[in-house]
């Protein structure tokens, strides 16, 4: 998407007027390619009008239930204080989450992958833009159309674009009933379970450090993300989670070059070696 898409959209966010609007050169060509790529029409619907405008068994509507009931409220599984996501009391209370529907019944991950790309540069455009009022912004991407296939589906999308998506200082992060990750505190206690699968788009904050630092991604992409997460918050983080984060990219790092190194084939090592050697057998003969 141009800047050229993404500065408009904001200047509609904050309200443009249709004068100035028109005033703007190449108007209609920008229209066009922001309409295109869904850019204005995106189905966006803050929480307050989801509310009002929804039925109480809609997709967007059960969601928000579920955010207002379960994400915004303790768990005494959850093994601590406070709601399960800290951040959603208040941003309901400012009406800084937004809900869209994707409603096509057969899309294809590379579709989906299109659609929250999208979605992505729609949350970089839309108010508030600037911290600390946009670490309260939210969009949940719901997903009520893919039936049993709809918890597999989620993952591989996510798994798809959380590089790019942490690049940005921005996280992905995947919705489903069957959401195996733990708690941070209680490994039995399951938190991204939701009714309905949805992506959920957000700043990245600073304790999002577990999340990224999972054994379970390749050494090269941890190292990425750890890379990421130090770019974007490095200047407002605790000396502890600084000092952690550069300890596991170095550590990523480490296992990335053993990693490279063993898969060398032996017989490319043992021909190097033999040619090191022979070179260091020349520079020791004594000169005439």
């Amino acid at each position: 998407m141009t800047n050229e898409v993404i500065n408009l959209k904001r200047e509609l966010n904050s309200g443009i007027t249709p004068e100035a609007i028109a005033a703007c050169p190449h108007l209609a060509n920008i229209l066009a390619e922001a309409e295109q790529l869904g850019t204005i029409n995106s189905g966006l619907v803050k929480a307050s009008q989801v509310v009002l405008n929804n039925h109480a068994d809609s997709p967007l509507a059960i969601i928000l239930d579920w955010v207002k009931s379960y994400l915004a409220k303790p768990h005494p599984d959850l093994g601590r204080k406070g709601p399960v996501c800290p951040f959603v009391p208040n941003s309901l209370e400012l009406d800084y989450i937004w809900l869209a529907e994707v409603k096509e019944e057969t899309p294809t991950i590379e579709r989906v992958g299109e659609i929250i790309t999208d979605y992505c540069d729609n949350f970089m455009a839309t108010e508030p833009v600037s911290a600390p009022e946009s670490m309260n912004k939210a969009f949940l991407i719901v997903f009520p159309t893919l039936g049993e296939e709809g918890a597999a589906f989620v993952d591989k999308v996510q798994f798809k674009l959380k590089k790019q998506f942490v690049e940005q200082g921005l996280m992905l992060g995947e919705f489903h009933s069957k959401n195996q990750s733990p708690g941070l505190r209680n490994p039995d206690f399951k938190p991204l379970r939701s009714p309905i699968p949805m992506l959920a788009i957000r700043h990245m904050v600073d304790t999002d450090l577990p999340f990224l630092v999972k054994e379970d991604y390749p050494a090269e992409e941890r190292a990425s993300f750890l890379r990421s997460y130090l770019t974007h918050l490095g200047g407002g983080l605790s000396s502890s989670k600084f000092d952690h984060a550069l300890n596991s990219v170095i550590e990523a790092e480490i296992q990335k070059s053993r990693e490279l190194f063993n898969q060398v084939p032996q017989e490319n090592l043992t021909a190097q070696l033999h040619v090191n050697c022979s070179v260091s057998e020349k520079e020791l003969e004594p000169s005439l």
